[in-house]
């Protein structure tokens, strides 16, 4: 099986990728193609054979699709690779090459299509990879969603393509952290730093909390402007920037906020908080509302409202004991449905 990304940043789908390479180690024979040195490392690590390309950043960003395009068949042929998996937009062109040469082609979707996000004439670098991937899902011999929110979505595609929902899952998570009373409260975001997660969000609810404080983990375009919104705030907003392990951060929240505004497949920072045992508060999107049974594993507020998350900060912050209901509530749905056993034996089946 060959493990394709071309990914720029890691992030979510580089994460995954990692994940799902330690859940197959000694199930499948792994190859990869990539073009981040971190990735192919990681990737390398959990056992596969990566072979890693130039980055090939800004105006020659066309020439890392021509180079994988020039790559794959040459490493389905040496290789004899039976299974393409494929992940971004613009990779989902490479399934005709992986169909033409006689493999299956796995496209897993970690979120919708969001063409209807961008215009054609105004932002067409944006629009035409997606259009592309809608277009190019077709050639997929399975298309797997990473939650039932993006399953809904996929099934919606006319013709119908062949759709199955795995979920992200938690490789191996550990006993509950305990819930703290008294003391300052702390507030823990963990995204890609971009507009669309939210977080200035979380640093207008924050003014006028008593009690709490705010670290903001990650890095992007975006963070100029929240450290800017963020100054009336003092010190009670801390910006930690991109952390290659999460854990300390975890282990020092009282609660895990994700206020994305969408459109989000599944967020694993979302479910890695919950698989903690931390108290969390998310936006009321659909796929937040699948993962905590709709409200029961964390508190939701109404997406895009600062007003409303203020108040639901207020209250998790002023009272110990509803950050405990959460926190327990939030562990047991990831115990139950997003474990590594339950996807490893989905994914093995699928596969075969």
């Amino acid at each position: 099986m060959l493990l394709v990304d071309l990914g720029a940043h890691f992030g979510g789908v580089e994460n995954y990728l990692v994940s799902l390479a330690q859940l197959l180690q000694g199930e499948v024979d792994l190859y990869a193609l990539c073009v981040l040195p971190e990735l192919a490392k990681r990737l390398t690590a959990a056992g596969a054979k990566t072979v890693f390309l130039p980055l090939f950043g800004g105006a020659l960003k066309p020439l890392r699709f021509l180079a994988a395009a020039a790559m794959l068949p040459f490493l389905i042929q040496r290789d004899g690779i039976d299974i393409v998996q494929v992940n971004g937009f613009l990779e989902a062109t490479l399934m005709l090459l992986a169909r033409m040469m006689g493999c299956g082609a796995v496209y897993t979707r970690h979120g919708p299509f969001e063409m209807e996000m961008y215009s054609w004439w105004r932002q067409p670098l944006k629009f035409l990879p997606r259009a592309l991937a809608r277009v190019s899902v077709h050639l997929a011999t399975e298309v797997v969603c990473v939650s039932e929110t993006v399953g809904i979505g996929v099934k919606k595609i006319e013709p119908p393509v062949p759709v199955v929902v795995i979920p992200n899952w938690l490789p191996a998570p550990g006993p509950a952290q305990p819930v703290r009373a008294g003391g300052t409260v702390r507030v823990v975001c963990a995204s890609r730093l971009e507009r669309y997660k939210g977080i200035h969000l979380v640093i207008e609810a924050m003014r006028g909390i008593d009690g709490a404080e705010l670290t903001v983990v990650g890095d992007g375009p975006y963070r100029a402007e929240l450290e800017a919104l963020a100054a009336a705030s003092g010190d009670r907003v801390k910006f930690a920037g991109f952390q290659k392990e999460m854990q300390p951060y975890y282990e020092a929240a009282d609660i895990f906020a994700m206020p994305s505004l969408g459109p989000e497949g599944l967020p694993m920072s979302s479910l890695e908080a919950m698989g903690r045992g931390i108290c969390c508060v998310f936006s009321d999107l659909p796929v937040h509302r699948e993962i905590t049974d709709d409200g029961v594993g964390a508190r939701l507020f109404r997406s895009g409202d600062a007003s409303e998350l203020k108040a639901a900060l207020q209250e998790l912050v002023s009272d110990a004991e509803i950050r405990a209901r959460y926190a327990g509530e939030g562990y047991r749905i990831v115990g139950e449905r997003y474990t590594a056993e339950r996807v490893k034996a989905a994914y093995l089946k699928l596969f075969s």
